[in-house]
């Protein structure tokens, strides 16, 4: 058997003072009224590659940056 947790909550006028209310409802409740903080949208892998690519080509398929050149494409994707 589950058991739900529940709290006094004050009550519109369609309920009796003092009823219950579960904890699920509650927490929606806040939810809605405070959304969540969302991240932008990532990038995808092959737009970030595409961007890296470029960059490596741009700097004269210098050899040993590879990180330098997918963290200048994150990092020029996030400007356009």
């Amino acid at each position: 058997m589950m058991t739900t947790a529940t709290e006094k909550t004050s009550s519109p006028a369609s309920r009796q003072p003092g009823t219950m209310k579960s904890r699920p409802v509650a927490i929606a409740k806040v939810a809605m009224v405070k959304p969540l903080r969302t991240q932008p949208a990532a990038f995808s892998r092959v737009e970030i590659e595409t961007k890296a690519y470029g960059i490596w080509m741009a700097r004269g398929q210098e050899q040993g940056q590879d990180q330098e050149h997918w963290f200048e494409a994150e990092r020029q994707l996030r400007q356009e």
